[in-house]
């Protein structure tokens, strides 16, 4: 499935809604303290309903280096094992995970662990999912059919 940076198709709303993460000093064991940007990507394939993101934690400031690679599912198992017909990945879809096949920095699963923490909170999932129907409906207004993102939207990618 491919993923596009949700600030490349809605630039707007993501510079108005990006959420941060603040790890405080002295922080986590082993995770240098400071801001973390959540940057968000979503599914671009038209015809997909899988309701689900990759999420990148990046430092606010200093290198930008990728901290943690994270897919999440904000639907029931149910859903998942509907959408893909294997019980057993559907229960790996329907939560917070590493994504093996992205970059990791060293404290991954720490970040890991935030975002479980985060996603607790419904307003969280809740902007998820508006996200991800604001770049579905993007898709349905691409001037041509099977386009993954409007192309005003990629020119005025950061």
């Amino acid at each position: 499935m491919p993923l596009e940076a949700f600030d490349w198709v809605c630039p707007d709303i993501a510079r108005a809604e990006t959420q941060v993460c603040t790890v405080p000093a002295p922080g986590l064991p082993g995770v240098p303290p400071g801001n973390y940007v959540l940057r968000e990507f979503y599914c671009t394939e038209p015809e997909c309903d899988c309701r689900r993101l990759l999420v990148q934690f990046l430092p606010l400031r200093g290198r930008t280096k990728i901290a943690a690679s994270i897919n999440y599912g904000w639907e029931k198992p149910s859903f998942y094992e509907g959408w893909s017909g294997d019980a057993r990945m559907s229960r790996e879809m329907a939560r917070a995970t590493l994504e093996p096949l992205a970059e990791q920095g060293p404290h991954a699963r720490r970040f890991l662990q935030l975002f479980e923490q985060a996603i607790k909170n419904p307003a969280v999932v809740e902007r998820f999912r508006g996200h991800y129907r604001m770049v579905k409906a993007a898709l349905k207004s691409a001037p041509a059919r099977g386009a993954s993102v409007p192309a005003q939207a990629i020119r005025r990618a950061p």
